[in-house]
């Protein structure tokens, strides 16, 4: 039969009769993508931190110009917040405080500021958002690097970082996503499976019946040699 005229029905049959190994795969990959997310990629767990940004009190200068100062500072404080020197200072307090990584080594202040990410939303309020997969050390990195930034920030701005909220112990991890990660191992699993069946049936040059022999050469059928093995076993049976 030439492939190349399959029609939608015709490979809509053959991913019929091949629907028990499509659905196998799927399942086989989805179980494979649920037992990695599950066990092999570690869990990622996040807290935050609230601040409030205010500026040095000026009794001259009227309420409507410090909150405009206190707005303009929170995006200046916010990036105080994440910088080297805070960083390096948390490490310093976490070292004192025998913290250490889940590995038993220290924080170094690269990885402390790899784990922070400061926003701010154009008000006098910002937040430090800090993920980890140390579950049970979160709690502390966070507010440890909280109170070092806000020393800094009196230190070297002259403002003041009031913390609004500080970090609570994480609850459930944020990632990796078990189910999502599950649901698009078995779509993987059932895509290739029926690519792999339309793809051989598209390169299969076998010719199974009559009506694949008209179809490729498009010639009337004069006759046909009958299976002769059947046949006989047909007659022996009869016997």
């Amino acid at each position: 039969m030439n492939k190349s005229q399959l029609s939608i029905m015709d490979l809509l049959h053959t991913l019929l009769s091949h629907l028990l190994i499509i659905l196998l795969s799927g399942a086989i990959v989805g179980a494979a993508a649920w037992a990695y997310t599950t066990y092999k990629i570690p869990k990622m767990y996040r807290t935050s931190v609230t601040f409030y940004a205010l500026s040095n009190i000026n009794q001259d200068e009227s309420a409507t110009t410090d909150i405009t100062k206190n707005r303009q500072l929170a995006s200046t404080y916010s990036y105080v917040m994440r910088s080297n020197l805070v960083m390096k200072e948390a490490a310093a307090r976490l070292e004192e405080m025998g913290v250490t990584t889940p590995g038993g080594g220290k924080y170094g202040y690269a990885a402390l500021k790899g784990m922070t990410i400061v926003s701010n939303t154009n008000t006098e309020i910002f937040t430090a958002t800090f993920a980890s997969s140390d579950r049970e050390n979160l709690q502390i990195i966070a507010n440890t690097i909280a109170e070092a930034g806000a020393a800094k920030i009196k230190e070297i701005v002259g403002g003041e970082a009031k913390i609004l909220d500080a970090a609570e112990a994480p609850g459930a991890p944020y990632s990796p996503d078990v189910r999502a990660n599950t649901v698009t191992g078995v779509l993987i699993g059932l895509l290739v499976a029926s690519a792999i069946v339309i793809i051989r049936a598209l390169t299969d040059t076998t010719i199974w019946t009559e009506e694949d022999l008209a179809k490729q050469y498009s010639i009337p059928i004069l006759g046909s040699v009958p299976q002769l093995a059947a046949l006989e076993k047909q007659n022996l049976t009869k016997e």
